[in-house]
């Protein structure tokens, strides 16, 4: 998961069709346009309905994120030390002059 955001990535790190996944969803989550050759590298690996489940996956997964970004959902410690090695996203530091909207 480190590298995930890295552009690009790593030589060797995923297969072709994992590195096809990973450009289109980071791309999609950071709405950057999907241009053709990302369209491309999907359909090299994966059948239009594969590539239809795929962005569903990653839309689904962006609206879940945030959903708890806006409720402020944190990881507890318990389920930090169950996790081990993944990478859950620490929510950012509010601002100090209460511009939370609470």
């Amino acid at each position: 998961m480190a590298h995930v955001l890295d552009d690009p990535l790593p030589e060797g790190l995923f297969t072709p069709d994992q590195a096809a996944i990973v450009v289109f969803c980071r791309k999609s989550t950071l709405m950057q346009p999907i241009d053709d050759a990302t369209w491309a590298a999907l359909r090299e690996h994966f059948t239009v309905q594969q590539v239809l489940e795929i962005t569903f996956t990653c839309g689904l997964n962006q609206m879940i994120s945030r959903f708890h970004a806006a409720v402020r959902t944190d990881v507890d410690a318990e389920t930090m030390d169950q996790l081990g090695t993944s990478c859950p996203v620490r929510l950012p530091q509010l601002p100090a002059d209460g511009a939370d909207g609470g």
